[in-house]
């Protein structure tokens, strides 16, 4: 009794044992055929931090594997593709080179950043009009221009853009990196003078010209969650204004002016007389023809 019992035991163990066993295997071999089946592709990437409109060598690429759906399709496969050319942004450490994050130093500048249809224009700013030099590029800004009207009269604000991308501040086409832990940071400059270049159409990019030689223009920041179209822009006509007023203004120290002459009325013909004869005679004085 007690060798049946002890047989019956030994065999459940190797029954569970066995099914244990099996299961593993069949857990493995799927493993092994998912990892199998996942098709990775060759990319170059980069072993440091290349800053923007940075010469790119040989030594700052490697070559590595990743999965093809983790992949962009115009990822670099050979580092000699990108050996020469010039970073357009900023790429840390690990990057995946594509074709539309690098190219030739001719092509590095502002018309890389400008698509079909838009013009890029500067305008002066100081510190204040740059909403205290916060803006940077990539924001998107209002414009809003100021016209005086005349002394006394309050002017009047207009936001002629909405929405306009900052391309450039002074002549940085990219935001400057933030300072690492622990290092001094740059003073900024203090001259208070710059400008600022903006994306815009070229219908706006006439009126911004007319309104900087007759208005003050300032910038206001936008948030990046607020629709570009959330507000209209507003029609900002020069011939409009100051009119109202200047119907109104009476002028000093002007004398009124003079009534005019009446023309002469044209005299009525002159009728000749018919000669006369005066007779005297004695004490009598005779008319007569």
């Amino acid at each position: 009794m007690n060798t049946r019992r002890i047989t019956l035991i030994i065999a459940v163990v190797l029954a569970v044992g066995t099914g244990i066993l099996t299961l593993r295997y069949l857990s493995n071999l799927n493993s092994a055929q998912q990892q199998a089946a996942v098709e990775m592709k060759t990319v170059v990437i980069t072993n440091q931090d290349i800053p923007a409109r940075a010469k790119i060598t040989a030594d700052m690429l490697t070559v590595t594997k990743r999965s093809a759906a983790d992949v962009e399709p115009q990822a670099l496969t050979d580092p000699k593709q990108a050996d020469g050319d010039v970073a357009l942004i900023s790429m840390p450490s690990g990057s995946v080179l594509t074709a539309s994050n690098v190219g030739t130093p001719a092509a590095v500048g502002l018309t890389v950043r400008l698509k079909p249809g838009e013009r890029a224009i500067s305008i002066p700013v100081d510190r204040v009009k740059s909403v205290s030099g916060l803006i940077e590029t990539g924001d998107r800004v209002d414009v809003l221009a100021s016209v005086n009207k005349g002394p006394g009269i309050p002017p009047k604000t207009f936001t002629i853009i909405r929405g306009a991308l900052v391309l450039a501040i002074n002549s940085t086409l990219e935001a400057a990196p933030a300072p690492a832990a622990g290092a001094t940071p740059t003073p900024d400059d203090t001259s208070g003078v710059g400008t600022v270049t903006l994306g815009v159409s070229p219908a706006q990019a006439d009126l911004l010209t007319v309104a900087d030689i007759n208005a003050t223009l300032r910038l206001a920041l936008r948030s990046p969650e607020e629709p570009v179209r959330s507000l209209p822009e507003e029609k900002l006509v020069f011939a409009d204004l100051g009119r109202p007023e200047q119907e109104h203004v009476t002028a000093l120290n002007v004398p009124p002016p003079l009534q005019p002459v009446p023309a002469p009325q044209a005299s009525s013909p002159v009728i000749p007389l018919a000669p006369f004869v005066t007779v005297i005679d004695g004490d009598k004085v005779i008319t007569g023809k």
